[in-house]
């Protein structure tokens, strides 16, 4: 995706993209579906945190040491192969994306809860707060920047790849060190900036009505939101991390 020429990519009419009332519009309609995300993800954590729905997703050994039940590694895995199916479905329509999107959200306020629950409360509400302003500012410098975030954006997904398999491979066969919550910090905070200046040239491509359009909108909200997640979470893991 070329995004060199924001600045001068024009709609039919002729009027610029960039700036413009249409762009601000669909932006805030990304930004809407991620905002309804992320309260889902609130409010179903705090639901699981506040009673014993809790003990559902948690299996204590022998030797008292805590793990995934088989309903909670079905819930820390599900978000992974909803996201795939969501991808690689070239039927899926605006309503089926908007489905997939909310129950992802549901399904990581119930993986958010088990963390919390380590971390601790105040600890989590540190980690909300600098989420956010690290989020704010890269999403801003990604709106308003005239530099082409093409080739930073191509590497930081081929570095999230590499960060979904070191996951996976932790969740199966033990932990990976802090090194990958530090880490996953630098790269979802490059592709806040990266994602959100992909909005800007999705909406010139494909303008901001329409069924194709909504349902590119909820996609782009998905990015967003896992991006804003996964800044959550790492970020509370090295906070649980310094706790201990």
């Amino acid at each position: 995706m070329n995004t060199r020429d924001f600045e001068f990519s024009k709609n039919t009419s002729g009027e610029k993209v960039v700036g413009n009332e249409g762009l601000k519009a669909y932006t805030r309609k990304v930004f809407n579906y991620m905002m309804i995300s992320l309260g889902i993800t609130a409010v179903i954590s705090y639901l699981i945190l506040r009673t014993n729905l809790i003990n559902l997703f948690l299996t204590v050994g022998a030797n008292g040491s805590v793990g995934y039940s088989g309903l909670g590694l079905l819930t820390v895995l599900s978000p992974l192969f909803i996201t795939m199916y969501m991808g690689f479905s070239r039927n899926i329509t605006s309503k089926g994306s908007k489905i997939g999107l909310f129950t992802i959200a549901g399904l990581e306020g119930a993986s958010i809860s088990l963390l919390v629950l380590y971390a601790g409360v105040h600890n989590a509400f540190q980690a909300f707060l600098l989420a956010g302003i690290l989020f704010g500012s890269m999403s801003l410098y990604g709106y308003t920047t005239n530099r082409d975030l093409l080739g930073m954006g191509s590497f930081l997904i081929m570095a999230l790849w590499g960060l979904v398999l070191v996951s996976l491979f932790s969740l199966f066969f033990g932990g990976v060190g802090i090194w990958f919550s530090y880490l996953s910090v630098l790269v979802f905070t490059g592709l806040v900036a990266y994602e959100t200046q992909q909005i800007k040239y999705i909406y010139s491509q494909v303008g901001g009505y329409g069924e194709n359009a909504d349902k590119i909108a909820v996609f782009c909200a998905l990015n967003l939101y896992l991006d804003f997640l996964n800044l959550f979470t790492s970020l509370l893991r090295i906070m649980g991390n310094s706790r201990d």
